[in-house]
């Protein structure tokens, strides 16, 4: 089997690409700015994209190109190939707000059009808010660095918005379980099913390292949604937040 991980080189992709090999899968990468593929794969794992929602508001344009563009490259070369694709979308999505969220719904519909049309296979993962030691992004990496080096952490709203956070070792085990045929739904949740508000995680940081952090709130960019979190987890067990967010305060302090 023949595997083409998108994205190989960012946060999430270098953890699944890393994994897929050492499953003894064959896997080649690529990342935006490299050669288009011209290789056959039997899944393409499309993870390439721009992911910064402030960002997409000052770059709309770009947005547009690198992940609207570059998606529609991708399936159409699925189509032509026969490949399955397995997409992420965001767990936020469901009303675009921004050019990142609307780039990802009408990828989407991309790939639910080219399913009725032509049969194209795809999985579409939501994937819900990823952390680990490599993020350098997202409340439990922002929340941690404060802690260590006494910055001022951001909260958005009053902090009682709830989240799923989930560990990308286990979002990459997941899409291997993809891979592998375990799941028979094309549209996955790809979250732990446990919904921890900002305020809850910012206490837990704060216990793990014994730092308190300085807070300031300020206003949402964008609406928010008060409770996001997945209603089906696919695994039987998840790596605790605890021991997440002990992985993350260590890489931070090692860095």
């Amino acid at each position: 089997m023949k595997i083409l991980v998108t994205g190989h080189k960012g946060f999430i992709g270098t953890q699944v690409f890393h994994d897929l090999r050492e499953s003894g899968l064959s896997v080649e990468g690529f990342d935006i700015g490299d050669a288009f593929p011209s290789g056959k794969y039997d899944f393409i794992v499309h993870l390439a994209a721009r992911t910064l929602i402030r960002k997409s508001l000052e770059k709309p344009y770009e947005y547009y190109e690198d992940n609207m563009g570059l998606s529609m490259k991708i399936i159409e070369k699925a189509r032509l190939d026969q490949s399955v694709i397995i997409f992420p979308t965001s767990g936020s999505v469901m009303e675009a707000t921004n050019p990142y969220s609307l780039s990802k719904k009408h990828t989407v519909e991309w790939l639910n059009l080219y399913y009725k049309l032509f049969g194209t296979r795809s999985y579409i993962l939501k994937f819900y808010n990823v952390y680990g030691p490599t993020s350098g992004k997202g409340a439990v990496y922002l929340f941690s660095k404060a802690a260590v080096d006494g910055s001022p952490a951001i909260i958005y709203g009053d902090g009682k918005h709830r989240r799923d956070f989930i560990h990308v070792r286990d979002v990459s085990k997941i899409i291997l379980n993809t891979i592998m045929g375990r799941y028979t739904e094309r549209e996955l949740e790809v979250g732990t099913g446990t919904g921890t508000s900002v305020l809850e995680l910012l206490e837990m940081v704060e216990r793990i390292t014994g730092r308190k952090i300085s807070v300031r709130f300020e206003p949402y960019v964008l609406p928010e949604a008060e409770d996001l979190h997945a209603a089906r987890p696919l695994l039987d067990s998840f790596i605790p937040i605890d021991d997440g967010i002990r992985e993350v305060v260590k890489a931070i302090q090692t860095s």
